[in-house]
């Protein structure tokens, strides 16, 4: 057992001594002063441990890109074209009724009555034109139309009789009484006693001279 001590203590020694070296080493370095260095060249050289880096400016992070997202688009709808119905029954055009020309006013060679009853029909109606035609040469001379029909028969609405006959007949001369009653658009009226001359034109009875 005192052999075991005795290597103990010098282990424990040899332990104690590498410390206090160690120890003596740290202090030594510690107390060397710090070195500036100097300029070579005009160029600061850095010691070793002691390199100024840089500030790092951190990068600004970029903001994030708004990303357009795409708007569907509308697929047209496929557009059928209206069919065109057609009415049940076609819309007929209208009728218009054909309107027959009145006939020309013809006096047969043997009726100088319906001579008279046709111009006194035109003048009321307002058809000067053919009771103007129904007037022969003389009369036309004689009486201008202005005055004695389209003026006078103006304002007339109607005729009507109270005696017609025929007068006398000779020959290409006739003569038929004519009363007559003429109404005005005022309302007003007027009675005529008296008669017409006619002579026989080419076989018709034109009216020659009136007499009332």
């Amino acid at each position: 057992m005192p052999h075991h001590r005795v290597i103990w203590a010098l282990t424990a020694l040899a332990l104690v001594a590498v410390a206090l070296y160690a120890a003596a080493q740290v202090g030594d370095k510690a107390a060397q002063p710090v070195r500036t260095p100097e300029p070579v060249g005009g160029v600061v050289l850095a010691t070793p441990g002691s390199v100024a880096l840089p500030p790092v400016t951190p990068e600004p992070t970029p903001a994030p890109t708004a990303v357009a997202t795409p708007t569907p688009e509308a697929t047209p709808m496929a557009t059928t074209a209206p069919t065109s119905v057609p009415s049940a029954l076609p819309t007929p055009p209208p009728v218009v009724a054909e309107q027959t020309p009145a006939p020309a006013t013809t006096v047969t060679a043997g009726d100088p009555v319906e001579a008279v009853v046709a111009f006194y029909e035109a003048a009321a109606g307002e058809d000067y034109d053919a009771a103007y035609a129904l007037w022969n040469e003389r009369m036309r001379a004689a009486y201008p139309r202005e005055p004695n029909l389209d003026r006078r028969f103006d304002d007339t609405v109607d005729v009507t009789f109270s005696q017609l006959s025929l007068a006398e007949l000779s020959g290409d001369a006739a003569t038929v009484q004519a009363n007559f009653t003429e109404t005005y658009e005022s309302g007003g009226s007027r009675q005529f006693i008296g008669y017409w001359r006619l002579v026989l034109v080419d076989g018709r009875w034109l009216l020659d001279e009136p007499h009332y």
